[in-house]
């Protein structure tokens, strides 16, 4: 499995990188962007649109990293969680395990008969 993810990995780098080469002079054109919101008008320098590529890109990489990174934290207070649990269930069940056994404290057939 590990060697289809690094091939996918090789692929995608692969054709992100023809279609960058293919597509220089459009991506080299430059943008401004520009936000207006109530009396705050704000406008950017031109920026190729390479980079706004970039940086989208990178800014859903770390998005994705911090998602991910919060996700493993989680499972793992969990799994941390359910394995404290087992362990004194596990006890709970080798000391109920190594009791002796009192037939006085266990009604047997005959008792049960003499009461109805």
């Amino acid at each position: 499995m590990r060697y289809l993810k690094v091939l996918a990995l090789v692929i995608l780098f692969f054709v992100s990188m023809v279609f960058f080469i293919q597509n220089t002079p459009e991506l080299s054109k430059e943008v401004t962007l520009s936000m207006a919101l109530l009396d705050f008008k704000f406008t950017s320098q031109p920026l190729p649109y390479y980079l706004l590529i970039l940086v989208a890109f990178c800014a859903g990489s770390f998005i994705c990293l911090f998602y991910f990174m919060a996700d493993k934290v989680r499972l793992s207070g969990q799994l941390r969680t359910c394995r404290t649990k087992m362990s004194n269930l596990e006890q709970e069940v080798n000391s109920l395990r190594n009791l002796p056994l009192d037939e006085k404290n266990y009604p047997s057939a005959d008792d049960s008969d003499d009461k109805s």
